[in-house]
């Protein structure tokens, strides 16, 4: 299982270096918009849109690296006077709940995306005026490797609680 578990990982970290280096184009995109605007008086008809694409799916597809690395926010005020292993019982009924939620939210994007393809859905948000789908593509995306990871999360979780006998 952990071989399994080491292989899933290193396709999560995969995907936080491809998250970060969307903030390569970001960067570009926005000093060009920046440039065009305020040198040449000519703003762009696709930077907005095409930074806000690229900062959704920067975020979006970090979520799961970010919970791989334990560096989401945690609130930690009675966790901290916990034995460990009430912390790790109650972090195994957690990742249990977020990981259902995350999962029917998953399937729920999925169809969102498969009805945005069907119906050639635009986003208004501009003139450049992109098709939709490959928002909702790096939701599905993102939010699927979300889930997995918990499921990992939860899978060590319960083998520390085993290797320690609680």
């Amino acid at each position: 299982m952990k071989e399994a578990i080491a292989r899933l990982e290193r396709a999560v970290e995969l995907m936080g270096v491809a998250s970060a280096m969307l903030l390569v184009p970001l960067v570009l995109a926005t000093t060009w918009e920046v440039v065009a605007r305020y040198v040449f008086g000519a703003p762009t008809i696709w930077a907005y849109e095409v930074g806000y694409f690229l900062t959704g799916s920067h975020f979006l597809l970090g979520l799961s690296y970010t919970l791989k690395h334990g560096e989401h926010i945690r609130i930690d005020i009675f966790s901290t006077k916990m034995s460990p292993a009430l912390r790790r019982q109650i972090d195994l009924v957690m990742y249990a709940l977020v990981t259902i939620v995350m999962a029917w939210l998953t399937y729920a994007l999925l169809n969102y995306l498969l009805n945005g393809l069907a119906a050639g859905e635009r986003t208004g948000q501009s003139a450049l005026n992109l098709p939709v789908w490959p928002f909702r593509l790096v939701f599905v995306i993102a939010f699927f490797t979300f889930t997995v990871q918990l499921i990992l999360e939860f899978l060590k979780t319960l083998v520390m609680r085993h290797r320690q006998g609680t």
